[in-house]
């Protein structure tokens, strides 16, 4: 994974897709009159108060004007991340909480979890901040802790006023793990609580991580975290130091923080990214943003409302901030997705936001190109703009063609299960020509399963019996084939934590492709020959097209296995010249 990449989803950056829609609000909301981003505090004239990477911000007319004040003495020494927690406390003193981007170090490549790295060569420190007369002055940033911290969002005060913020780290297990930090002194010294570590996952994104904080009304702490569980995890704690029964909740969530907030009600609200309703198996999409609300001290929920949504490419509504501006009134921002809303909680019931519809393709026209190949040929919505079936369809209508490309990627596919589909999803529509690229599920050797394999999914045998198979099928129904070798392979830290066992060469570049795929590859090339099939070889492309965009072979991949846009590009412009030849 790329630097760049890890800011974007560790909060150090706003993002969301340049084609990306406005959120959808709930029908009752309006939108904030401006594009500050919480999280906001009220200040003792009544005004609001927030911050961005320089500056705290203030309006005294409901957020439509704003007045800036600088936080640092010394701004060059500081950039405030975009995911940050914000308090005034009972005494009025008000307390900012972020990692310093000024001070982010990480090796370069980015090497997580890869046998050259060391772990706290990963630095990305938490500084608190305090302003004693409502945000027009800052005292001098205090320093909390170097490792390497993903996301700074939860910061309370208890009854007793004790301060209590929610952190993370890198550990040396290559994940993040929860830490707190307590001040009894508002703010001035912090102590460190014990560590929460759920014990999943080796990557630059895994762990027990992203918490937000309630005191319960019987004093004690009540935390909800991010996992890849499919559910957020619970923790509690008496005094904010010792933090016990880490466990899974009933609630599920995607790969995506929660944030919580006691109203003046007297009741628990809960944000969070639950899985979409129109793809309730989702874990990782983030189209709609969840409000709950709970009576019991956040022992059971109320039915969820949508409160904002983006059903766009790429779209998200998340990392959220919840702010009671007035008792019931809600203000609601997102550090992902530009969302800016107020919303009463008593209009909530008073509709909701329509549930995605989920498009189904027109079946292909007959006479027409599919190209038929597993997850590295399907649509990527959200993550590819225009797979390599788009490009060729567009390329193909400039220039006057009136062949349309239908694209019959299934991800997961190996040949074994393409051959039995190859009749329903390709040839029963008559194609003039039939794209195959199938290799890298069937020559994965799936090292994670308990016991661990020792052989790929489908032996190289009858890897070309299948291919062999579907060539002669295609050829019968008068449809030309195009062959295609798959894309290489790379690793992440994700894909080294379940694959980087023998027999795959953890610590070599190519170490994930060369042990067998490059094998498939060059039978696939042998058997083209053979039967006289026309071969693209996209294997063999990818180092100059890389060195050409000036990218690495890294960057043309999304995870290390599946191709980016740049990726689906080069297939493209392989593919154009590969099937005008095939139409003469």
């Amino acid at each position: 994974m790329k630097l760049t990449l890890a800011l974007l989803v560790l909060g150090l950056v706003q993002v969301w897709a340049a084609d990306s829609k406005p959120p959808t609000l709930h029908p009752k909301a309006q939108a904030l009159p401006s594009n500050h981003q919480g999280p906001f505090v009220t200040t003792a004239d009544g005004g609001v108060l927030c911050i961005d990477s320089k500056h705290a911000l203030r309006s005294t007319d409901e957020g439509k004007t704003w007045s800036q004040t600088p936080l640092f003495a010394e701004p060059a020494k500081f950039n405030v991340s975009n995911e940050r927690a914000l308090l005034r406390t009972k005494s009025g003193i008000i307390i900012s909480a972020w990692m310093n981007g000024a001070e982010m170090k990480a090796p370069k490549p980015w090497n997580w979890g890869e046998k050259t790295a060391n772990w706290q060569d990963f630095v990305l420190p938490t500084y608190v901040c305090r302003s004693l007369d409502d945000g027009k002055t800052w005292e001098a940033p205090i320093f909390l802790n170097k490792p390497w911290c993903g996301c700074i969002h939860s910061l309370i005060e208890t009854s007793t006023g004790r301060l209590v913020l929610v952190g993370q780290e890198i550990i040396p297990a290559w994940r993040h793990a929860t830490v707190m930090f307590v001040s009894d002194d508002q703010g001035k010294t912090w102590q460190r609580s014990n560590v929460l570590d759920y014990g999943v996952g080796e990557h630059d994104h895994a762990g027990s991580i992203e918490g937000s904080v309630v005191e319960r009304k019987d004093g004690t702490l009540y935390l909800l975290l991010r996992t890849e569980s499919g559910y957020l995890w619970e923790a509690t704690s008496r005094d904010g130091l010792l933090w016990e029964k880490l466990q899974q909740t009933s609630i599920k969530s995607v790969t995506c923080c929660p944030q919580m907030a006691r109203l003046a009600d007297g009741r628990i609200a809960l944000l969070w990214n639950a899985p979409p309703r129109h793809s309730p198996t989702n874990g990782t999409s983030r189209a709609e943003l969840s409000l709950a609300f709970s009576e019991d001290e956040a022992r059971t929920w109320s039915k969820p409302v949508i409160v904002a949504a983006n059903y766009g490419p790429a779209g998200r509504v998340s990392y959220p901030y919840l702010y009671e501006r007035k008792p019931g009134e809600l203000w609601i921002t997102t550090m992902q997705g530009g969302l800016r809303m107020k919303v009463h909680v008593a209009d909530l019931s008073a509709g909701e936001i329509p549930v995605a519809k989920t498009s189904v393709p027109a079946p292909p026209r007959p006479g027409g190109i599919i190209a038929f190949g597993d997850s590295t040929t399907a649509l990527r919505p959200g993550a590819v703009n225009k797979v390599y079936s788009q490009r060729v369809d567009e390329a193909l209508q400039g220039i006057g063609s009136s062949l349309s490309v239908a694209n019959a990627g299934l991800g997961g596919n190996t040949t074994r299960e393409a051959r039995k589909r190859l009749v329903k999803d390709a040839l029963q529509y008559k194609p003039r020509i039939v794209i195959m690229q199938f290799g890298i599920n069937d020559a994965a050797v799936d090292v994670w399963k308990t016991p661990p394999a020792t052989e790929p999914r489908v032996p190289l045998a009858e890897y070309l019996d299948n291919m062999r198979f579907m060539i002669a099928e295609a050829r019968k129904q008068k449809a030309k084939v195009i062959l295609m070798t798959t894309n290489p392979l790379r690793w992440t830290s994700r894909l080294r934590e379940m694959y980087g066992k023998p027999p795959y060469l953890r610590d070599a570049e190519d170490g994930f492709d060369s042990p067998f795929l490059a094998a498939y590859n060059e039978a696939l090339r042998k058997l083209a020959k053979e039967l006289d099939v026309p071969l693209v070889d996209v294997r063999a492309a990818y180092p100059a097209f890389a060195q050409k965009h000036q990218k690495t072979i890294d960057e043309m991949l999304l995870d290390g296995m599946h191709p980016g846009d740049l990726g689906h590009q080069l297939v493209a412009e392989l593919l154009v010249p590969a099937i005008r030849s095939q139409l003469r």
